[in-house]
């Protein structure tokens, strides 16, 4: 592992960072026989013997290296619970307190990270493999014959197999999350081992075949986790998924739960670890086997074992519990990316909306990305296709009166005074969008951050998406009704249109950088937010044709987006109307090619004048024609911070290929090679020392004195 952190090891030494604290003598776990009086323990403990079953709770018994101190942390004494008390949504999480696991025993990542959350595909995205797994609460029936909730978390998986491509993803993707490597902890591991506690939830995993496991997963603390991983196996990502697999899930293709034998092998293979950790901590210099196993043999963990509502009863929907209460472990909510963090926010505002009943069921699989695109016309008898998968995130967030309470929804959860475009864009384009996460949509998400799609006649305003099968018959009815002024289809226009528009790069956030005065890509003849470029668009009649020709576009792959007038004017001696296609000397109809294009017959008017003011301020600074040049100080300060940032991305990339590369070190090419590098660097580094020196602090009177005293008793020695 390679990170930029002072005191990091050198992987050309092939070294591991200095130590700073000795592994504990390690415990081999306990048999089995002696984890009874935990596991009776928390059976008759009044906050968790509803709340868990007979295998959840060998599931926590299992991996605690001392039951002794499970058992005193799990009981009540003197009708004193010392479960720990987490307040959390709709009630209380129940945890035992910090003590310690082991590494290879039934624990597992999150299978649902949501630190990569924004790159996961739904099952609305073509690419998608499958259903994406989505965990939900276990219910059991009980005597009565009633559900009841426990404070087990559930995740359909299709094998043993998939479960472990599951573990296999979260953690490379926890890993690759970050690219400067913040969130991977190797180094101080093998220093000190794990401090702070993780907070463990109990999954139970149920196969297609009717077979389930139990585990344990990750709330708070995936990337300790494979970073225990990383530091037992050496640093390479891949060997800490296969090790982490074949440990605690055992065989892929096996069909049934893991037998007592097999079970009982686990142990002992823990139990041989902390064996050879034992006799190597008696050498007089710890071995790197030693130390890689010693502070990864068994960690500090909370594990939540009991759930209650507010109303005393059983917390019906232990998965908003655990956002929420994941939400609060830290000053930032727990994603690494921006984007991440609006869409774990936006699936809680999903559930309570779900939950008071704002949306359907229907419409919730839809939202949550667990429906497929052929769900969208048996569920809600729309077109099968993703555009309107995201129409209905609009209309379910902005429509009507149901907006209103939405807005309330997205305030209580990202804290907003007062929720204007913007901020709503940027909190739901990352779930708006979701059906395309296998695309590029970092454009498109900046055009949601700028307001996306949401103008006047968007917001708050009634309209309802058309129903029916087939795509185009869809956007032609709509368009009908646009043309002779209907505002609800108006709307709806503006959403499937202008949606299509920004995926498609034809509407981008609005940046001063990119006016310009002839149309190319990446250039516009005037300043225009999305909402502001949609709703000239919306206005005319030849905008509405050219929404619908863009959702045409999109829906088919095929067709190119054609141009339409939006005023009436005399071009060439013909007359045109509003309306009417934009025909080129070929007699042939313009197709909108760039941003630039559309930007200019959206509103021709303002795109002429802009273009003469851009000229003048040209001309005026000496350039014709092009951008508005920059002063050359600012200039080449941009081209020595892209240069510096370049190269330090490509020397961090080279010395991680030199670990896991056949090549090594010479992966950077010939030893002369990086010389000449490093010699050139240096003269940087001089040329450099033109900058401006470092502003010394102003002497204080006091200061002053003091020097001027020194000053003077230097002159009568």
């Amino acid at each position: 592992m390679i990170t930029n952190s002072a005191g990091d090891f050198d992987p050309d030494e092939s070294a591991i960072p200095p130590l700073t604290r000795r592994p504990d003598e390690p415990k081999a776990p306990e048999p089995v026989a002696k984890l009874r009086r935990a596991w009776k323990t928390m059976a008759s403990n009044p906050l968790c013997k509803d709340s868990l079953d007979d295998e959840a709770r060998n599931t926590v018994t299992f991996g605690a290296v001392d039951p002794a101190h499970l058992t005193a942390l799990a009981s009540v004494n003197n009708d004193v619970n010392l479960l720990f008390r987490k307040p959390a949504a709709d009630g209380v999480l129940y945890l035992l307190g910090p003590h310690r696991r082991y590494l290879d025993l039934m624990i597992l990542p999150d299978l649902i990270n949501g630190r990569w959350g924004d790159t996961i595909l739904t099952a609305m995205d073509p690419k998608a493999d499958g259903q994406p797994p989505a965990y939900s609460t276990l219910y059991v029936d009980d005597d009565t014959g009633t559900q009841r909730p426990l404070a087990i978390l559930t995740i359909r998986m299709r094998d043993r197999r998939a479960l472990a491509e599951a573990v296999y993803d979260s953690m490379v993707n926890t890993y690759m999350a970050d690219s400067m490597r913040r969130n991977v902890y190797t180094g101080s591991i093998l220093q000190e081992g794990v401090k702070e506690p993780l907070t463990l939830f109990l999954v139970r995993v149920l196969f297609d075949d009717g077979t389930h496991e139990t585990y344990l997963v990750t709330g708070d603390g995936n990337s300790r986790l494979i970073s225990l991983w990383l530091a037992r196996t050496g640093g390479d990502i891949h060997e800490a998924a296969s090790a982490c697999v074949a440990a605690v899930i055992g065989s892929v293709d096996r069909k049934f739960p893991r037998s007592a034998a097999e079970m009982r092998r686990a142990r002992n293979t823990v139990a041989a670890m902390a064996h050879r950790v034992r006799a190597g901590l008696e050498e007089d210099t710890l071995t790197e086997a030693t130390r890689r196993e010693g502070h990864t043999l068994s960690f500090p963990a909370m594990v939540v074992v009991g759930a209650m509502h507010d109303t005393g009863s059983a917390m019906v929907d232990l998965v908003v519990a655990r956002d929420d209460l994941l939400s609060n472990l830290h000053t930032r909510v727990t994603p690494w990316s921006e984007t991440a963090q609006n869409s774990q926010g936006m699936r809680r505002v999903y559930r309570n909306a779900g939950a008071t009943g704002l949306v359907n069921d229907h419409e919730y699989k839809i939202l949550t990305g667990t429906a497929r695109v052929d769900d969208l016309r048996t569920f809600l008898g729309l077109p099968p296709h993703r555009l309107w998968a995201s129409a209905v995130h609009q209309q379910v967030l902005l429509a009507g009166s149901r907006a209103v309470e939405m807005t309330e929804l997205l305030r209580q959860e990202f804290g907003f005074r007062r929720a204007d475009r913007q901020l709503i864009g940027k909190r739901t384009g990352a779930l708006i969008l979701s059906p395309y996460r296998s695309d590029t949509i970092d454009q498109a998400l900046r055009a949601f951050d700028n307001g996306g799609t949401i103008t006047d006649l968007v917001w708050k305003r009634p309209w309802e998406l058309t129903k029916g099968s087939d795509p185009m018959e869809v956007l032609d009815e709509i368009l009908t009704k646009a043309l002779v002024g209907d505002e609800a289809a108006i709307a709806e226009l503006t959403v499937l249109g202008g949606t299509a528009a920004i995926l498609h790069g034809l509407i981008t956030r609005d940046r001063g950088s990119k006016l310009g005065v002839k149309a190319e890509p990446l250039k516009t003849p005037y300043r225009a937010t999305p909402t502001r470029l949609l709703t000239l668009l919306a206005s005319t009649l030849g905008g509405r044709k050219m929404l619908h020709s863009i959702a045409c576009a999109h829906v088919t792959d095929t067709r190119t987006v054609k141009a339409f007038h939006t005023r009436g004017d005399v071009i060439d001696g013909r007359t045109v109307e509003d309306g009417d296609p934009v025909i080129d000397k070929a007699r042939a109809q313009v197709s909108i090619r760039f941003e630039w294009d559309l930007a200019w017959y959206a509103d021709t008017k303002l795109a002429e004048e802009t273009v003469v003011a851009t000229r003048k301020e040209l001309a005026a600074a000496g350039k014709e024609d092009g951008e508005l040049p920059l002063p050359p100080h600012v200039k080449e300060q941009r081209n020595l911070d892209s240069a510096v940032t370049a190269a330090t991305k490509a020397a961090h990339a080279l010395a991680e290929l030199s670990e896991t590369d056949p090549l090594g070190s010479r992966v950077f090419g010939s030893w002369e090679a990086v010389d000449e590098w490093k010699q050139r660097l240096d003269g940087v580094k001089g040329f450099l020392e033109y900058g401006p020196k470092k502003p010394l602090k102003p002497l204080t009177d006091a200061m002053t004195a003091v020097l001027n005293h020194s000053n003077e008793e230097g002159e009568d020695d």
